[in-house]
């Protein structure tokens, strides 16, 4: 790899970042490799950009999965008896209380989830299946369900 100095860098950056277009260039501050201005192809032959992409992809999976178990608890929540749909949700507000006695999460997570656990179920549902004014994600993420032994925790 060809280097450069760091303060050559600074004054010459357009010729560098020409020379980098064909191939990576290292920048040395006081003789020890510092960074390397590296050309995009370059990334994609060498796996940086594919671990970004595959590391994004198994995310958005974790994501869907989580998304999936409750759509899954929400079908549960709307066929339950009312007896047990009274124990669900009793449950999982147990554990709401928990996570605040324990300190356990933000008291973001305890108001919302005390909130969605008093509306009507199908209400709860929809909230739970939906992005929820862009707390879908983090709701399914912290989920009081896993007390209630119901698919949505998992």
């Amino acid at each position: 790899m060809d280097t450069v100095a760091a303060s050559h860098v600074k004054q010459n950056f357009g010729e560098v970042l020409a020379r980098a277009a064909q191939g990576p260039v290292g920048v040395e501050r006081h003789r020890k490799l510092v960074a390397a201005i590296v050309p995009p192809h370059w990334l994609s032959q060498h796996g940086a950009m594919d671990e970004r992409r595959a590391a994004r992809a198994a995310q958005q999976q974790v994501e869907l999965n989580r998304l999936m178990a409750h759509q899954q608890l929400g079908i549960e929540l709307l066929c339950a008896e009312s007896a047990q749909l009274r124990k669900y949700i009793d449950a999982a507000r147990r554990e709401v209380d928990r996570w605040q006695d324990r300190q356990l999460c933000s008291a973001d997570y305890i108001e919302r989830w005390r909130a969605w656990l008093a509306l009507p179920v199908k209400q709860l549902v929809q909230r739970m299946c939906s992005e929820a004014e862009g707390w879908g994600r983090a709701m399914r993420q912290n989920s009081p369900f896993t007390a209630a032994g119901l698919q949505g925790g998992k």
